[in-house]
């Protein structure tokens, strides 16, 4: 905030040199309408400064209030999907360029080697579970926080179905595979049933509502543990099995179904709950729901006073912790602060540039 504030001064001493010269034109031309003029004038620049500063203190209570653990956590998150994405799209989404003789650079080389080892070790398939999880019970826990947990649901639907579309095209022209319930589809349609409940119990339920999200929680996950021990119990021993208690599994450990439009209802069921899945960026339902609600929990709980959790070491006369952690670590927070921007466009910007620069590499011109 001292930083907006010196900004204004700075522009309160432009408006002042500004109307002192504008007031010396108008008296040296002789104006009779100059006071009036001036007023106007003075009326304009005293309405940008208001508006000017009730931005920089929204935006100042905004940062101040943001908790610091929640965002970098998801910063983590996020930063570690868009490291995980760009070795996929070395191992995957070129491997006929990053690999091949026509682009002769031993960095590119390793990075399409090490990439296809990385994107097939059981160490990758763990993390991205976790990943999956701690967005799940993020954006649970972010519902105590949100005005309106109604339009964050339709927001992250709305987008995961336009994603649905382009990949939908996509493999319809060969460049890439297909995209059921991917995974802000499936935290979409998770928060919207959220929104839905909050709105129908929590006024009624008042103080109880929290657990009954706990509740709600744990018949999901037990539930979901049940029919997952009962359909893989013979595959357990899969390397791919290794985190079915956490989440969905995937490759090997449960079946493909690759086309879902001539599927049967049992097979689609099967893709919703997660016994089977289908497409790239594949997410289940069942247990996504179950640690969105476990987050909601925590959030009605852990943060039901708005506070982090850094505030019980908190000094007296002294800037609060979270305050001072935003602070210093606001440029990596960025990635917990726009997660949605970061998820939608970070591909776009790989693709075009990993084209560029494979294209300057084998020597074509690209309009450069």
């Amino acid at each position: 905030m001292e930083r907006k504030e010196a900004k204004l001064d700075q522009k309160r001493l432009y408006h002042a040199s500004y109307l002192k010269a504008y007031e010396d034109q108008l008296r040296k031309e002789g104006d009779v309408e100059a006071n009036l003029l001036l007023e106007d004038k003075k009326e304009k620049f005293q309405k940008q400064e208001e508006k000017y500063l009730k931005k920089a203190q929204k935006q100042d209570y905004r940062n101040k209030n943001r908790v610091w653990e929640i965002d970098l956590i998801r910063a983590i998150v996020i930063f570690a999907m868009l490291i995980e994405h760009l070795l996929f799209d070395f191992a995957e989404m070129f491997p006929s360029i990053f690999s091949s003789a026509y682009l002769d650079v031993p960095f590119f080389k390793t990075m399409y080697d090490f990439s296809c080892a990385y994107w097939a070790h059981p160490v990758r398939i763990a993390l991205r579970f976790v990943g999956l999880l701690c967005l799940a019970i993020l954006i649970g826990i972010n519902t105590r926080f949100s005005k309106n947990n109604f339009k964050r649901a339709l927001l992250l639907f709305g987008f995961g179905l336009l994603m649905s579309g382009v990949f939908a095209l996509g493999s319809a022209l060969g460049f890439t595979g297909h995209a059921y319930m991917n995974i802000l589809v499936t935290y979409g349609l998770c928060l919207l049933i959220y929104s839905g409940l909050e709105a129908l119990f929590k006024k009624r339920s008042g103080k109880y509502w929290a657990w009954i999200c706990l509740g709600i929680a744990v018949v999901l996950l037990v539930s979901w543990g049940f029919i997952r021990y009962a359909n893989l119990r013979e595959n357990v021993a899969d390397k791919y099995n290794n985190f079915w208690f956490i989440y969905n599994g995937y490759a090997g450990s449960i079946p493909n179904v690759y086309d879902i439009k001539n599927a049967s209802f049992g097979d689609v069921m099967k893709v919703i709950v997660g016994l089977n899945y289908s497409g790239d960026d594949w997410l289940c339902f069942v247990p996504t729901l179950g640690y969105l609600f476990l987050g909601a929990f925590i959030g009605h709980t852990v943060y039901k006073d708005g506070k982090s959790l850094l505030h019980y070491f908190d000094k007296e006369g002294e800037m609060t912790l979270n305050e001072k952690f935003n602070r210093s670590t606001k440029g990596f927070l960025l990635f917990g602060h726009h997660t949605l921007w970061f998820y939608l466009l970070h591909q776009v910007v790989y693709i075009v540039l990993m084209l560029f620069i494979a294209g300057l590499c084998m020597g074509i011109p690209l309009g450069v």
